[in-house]
């Protein structure tokens, strides 16, 4: 370097131009990231959305995660309890039956962005909240043992008792509030999380909240507080552009630096673009997922849907593959269920529903469907078989596959009435108090290890009594499937516990209550002067591991 520098004075001197390889390129302080989706809220008991999680991931850490091999590892605890380690054991119950008891114990060096300590106080409050809004099926209790472990008290044995534990919420903040509140939907209300999330106290992740603009833009600065590895950005900005080319445009432009993964940004054929016009700027990454999915939830308590004959025909109706092909450069993998077949307890007798309109049409006929005189189906009782389709506006790519399949339905009979809403509004009250009067569609993203309690079981139903905190949003309620669901999650045999998953899987898909699509390909696409967003050896939002990030 001290050999060029001469080289530099001298054009400076003659007033050239220096050349762009020996000039100073200005250290990348500021990261711009661009989403179409902006979250209702950021409580974490109020309302169930990926964007949230994406936003959260950089600002609060759950205790546990995922790593890419599917293991338990610790994000905020010291240990991964087991039955080994003696952190978990099962105990007898005063009813008789049988219960397990849970330690964790937190890292001595959390702090609140506000220099308050993160306790098992906090963890403690965490649950007590959360049973306001939606009582665990499972926890009974969380007790506080010193101040950096807690004791999770469980009703019953689960085989995935190292995750029944609460993330820390802000007690010396959020507990007065909660105290004086009326019920639980008066302190989401007044939480502090909702009305002041700017307060540095409410966040303990390497950044937090530092602006928050609804339906805006999130912008946050480091935690002084924080004691892991430091975060390389100053100003980290999350903005909300709905629409999707918009969105590309913007990131062409450089007005974003990147935009959020999956659906929560661009969409997979305009990075296939990208990939293709714009490989000079952007580093790119496919990345095949095993749990997140594409899919329909219908609303069986419509009565057009009620019948399982008239779902199952409509899964025949869409053709998957042609689908991938044509609108996805074939870069997905049809599901055939929510579970991947590369997954451990996957069985491949399970019932699937091919395309195959023909046999729709029969379907349909057995159910008492009728054709009408536009060649709408009628029913039994004569009404005619058009449902509203709602997805998030503003997603090009789920506006194709909406006219897809509007033209595939009507082939056997049904029509679809497109009513897609805003995303704030599709996440905040569409899905969430179940306002559809046919179906939704929307991408889940379970953890890796998981029995689907809470999108299968009849307990989980959004429901007013509830405070709309269930992810049930089919509504399907099937006593025989509830119990293989409590009886799966209370299996510790990995062996018993597949034998119980096959009955889930036969159920779910003769049900159809879910239509499943495909799985997603996550593309992952960053400037080139910036590394770190995706690691290979985790598993989960990118934001986890938002330290990572840096310029180069």
């Amino acid at each position: 370097m001290r050999k060029l520098l001469p080289a530099v004075c001298a054009a400076l001197a003659l007033g050239a131009t220096v050349p762009a390889s020996l000039a100073q390129v200005p250290p990348h302080t500021e990261l711009t990231v661009g989403m179409t989706q902006f979250p209702p809220d950021m409580h974490p008991y109020i309302t169930n959305t990926s964007i949230k999680d994406y936003i959260a991931g950089a600002v609060r850490r759950p205790m546990v995660a995922f790593s890419a091999a599917g293991e338990v590892i610790c994000l905020l605890c010291t240990e991964v309890p087991s039955l080994a380690n003696g952190r978990a054991k099962v105990v007898d119950r005063p009813d008789g039956g049988k219960g397990m008891e849970v330690l964790f114990t937190l890292k001595p060096d959390l702090f609140w962005g506000d220099g308050v300590p993160v306790t098992a106080a906090d963890v403690a409050f965490s649950f007590t909240v959360s049973q306001a809004f939606l009582p665990s099926p499972v926890v009974e209790a969380v007790e506080v043992v010193d101040p950096r472990t807690v004791r999770t008290r469980l009703k019953r044995v689960v085989y995935d008792f190292d995750r029944q534990i609460y993330l820390p919420l802000p007690e010396h903040i959020e507990g007065p509030i909660f105290r004086a509140a009326a019920n639980a939907m008066d302190y989401g209300q007044k939480s502090a999380i909702n009305r002041h999330p700017e307060l540095p106290g409410l966040w303990f992740g390497p950044y937090r909240i530092a602006e928050f603009r609804p339906n805006e833009s999130v912008t946050l600065t480091p935690n002084p507080f924080w004691k892991g590895p430091a975060p390389h950005f100053q100003k980290l900005t999350m903005r909300l552009v709905e629409n999707t080319a918009a969105l590309q445009a913007n990131l062409l432009a450089g007005d974003v630096d990147l935009v959020a993964q999956g659906n929560l940004g661009i969409t997979l054929d305009q990075v296939n673009a990208l990939a293709k016009t714009a490989a000079d700027k952007f580093d790119i990454a496919f990345v095949p997922a095993v749990t997140s999915y594409e899919h329909l939830a219908l609303n069986t308590d419509v009565k057009l849907l009620a019948d399982k004959r008239v779902r199952q025909a409509m899964a025949m109706a869409i053709d998957r593959k042609t689908i991938i092909a044509k609108l996805f450069e074939g870069r997905l993998q049809i599901a055939d269920s929510f579970m991947h077949p590369s997954l451990a307890n996957w069985d491949k007798s399970v019932k699937t529903w091919p395309y195959d309109p023909k046999a729709a049409r029969a379907k349909l006929a057995e159910a008492g469907f009728k054709p009408g005189p536009d060649g709408i189906l009628l029913s039994p009782t004569g009404e005619r078989f058009s449902i509203d389709f709602v997805t998030t506006a503003g997603n090009r790519i789920r506006e194709l596959v909406q006219q897809v399949l509007q033209t595939e339905f009507k082939a056997v009979g049904i029509e679809l009435v497109v009513k897609n809403t805003p995303p704030r509004v599709f996440f905040g009250e569409t899905v969430r108090k179940r306002d559809f009067k046919g179906m939704v569609m929307f991408q889940s993203d379970p953890p890796m290890d998981w029995v689907p309690v809470p999108y299968f079981h009849s307990t989980y139903i959004p429901r007013a009594e509830n405070n709309w905190s269930g992810i049930n949003y089919s509504g399907l309620a099937n006593p025989t499937l509830d119990a293989a669901l409590d009886a799966a999650q209370g299996e510790l045999d990995p062996v018993k516990r597949k034998a119980l998953w096959k009955t889930i899987l036969d159920i779910t898909a003769d049900e159809q209550a879910e239509i499943d699509l495909y799985f997603a390909t996550s593309a992952v696409l960053t400037p080139k002067w910036l590394t770190g967003v995706r690691n290979p050896e985790r598993f989960g939002v990118v934001t986890l591991w938002v330290e990572d990030w840096q310029p180069h």
